[in-house]
């Protein structure tokens, strides 16, 4: 059984996903959590420490589901390719957070520069990944922090219709991984 703690933290993910930061109450996150509003003020501060501590084990859930990709023996396009599947499948078992973490434009200001922050470091590790594959002869000389861009850029595109709920069981990951391979091979007819 969950700690009041962990029970307060999942109510207030899945109400800031559903309503928005601004729009949710600390009432409904106690009610939500079946605890009472002072039982959440033992353990929170405040309604903005609440989506504060959300936002951290949201990303040390997805920071967890990373590990382990960067250490594999094989081509940079598979580490690629498995961070990238580790990303689709986070966001589809943890769809709330997903939610809160994609929001790079949360309307409040600390929020928002620390996801510009957590999208900054996810590019910096790409693109040096994709700067590895370029000197390894793997992929061609392009700008590794525009690919970096557009990588993130797809990953977060193929995984939007799980974000909004449209077509959620039409998302498979063998879908997933065509939407990678585009990326990785381009349009073009060679």
């Amino acid at each position: 059984m969950a700690s009041k703690r962990e029970r307060i933290l999942n109510a207030a993910e899945a109400l800031f996903a559903e309503k928005g930061f601004s729009a949710a109450t600390v009432e409904e996150v106690a009610k939500r959590a079946g605890i009472g509003k002072s039982t959440v003020y033992e353990y929170f501060g405040s309604k903005d420490e609440i989506f504060r501590q959300t936002l951290k084990a949201g990303l040390e859930s997805y920071l967890d589901a990373m590990k382990g990709r960067l250490r594999q023996p094989c081509s940079v396009r598979d580490v690629l390719t498995a961070i990238g599947t580790a990303h689709f499948n986070f966001v589809k078992e943890h769809t709330f957070t997903a939610r809160l973490l994609a929001d790079e434009y949360n309307e409040t200001p600390w929020a928002r520069q620390w996801l510009l922050g957590l999208r900054e470091r996810r590019i910096a590790m790409f693109s040096s990944l994709i700067r590895q594959g370029i000197a390894e002869g793997e992929f061609r000389l392009v700008d590794p922090r525009l690919a970096a861009e557009v990588l993130l850029g797809v990953l977060n595109a193929l995984c939007t219709p799980l974000l909004n709920g449209k077509n959620k069981d039409a998302v498979t990951l063998e879908r997933f991984h065509r939407g990678i391979a585009i990326f990785f091979e381009g349009m073009l007819a060679k």
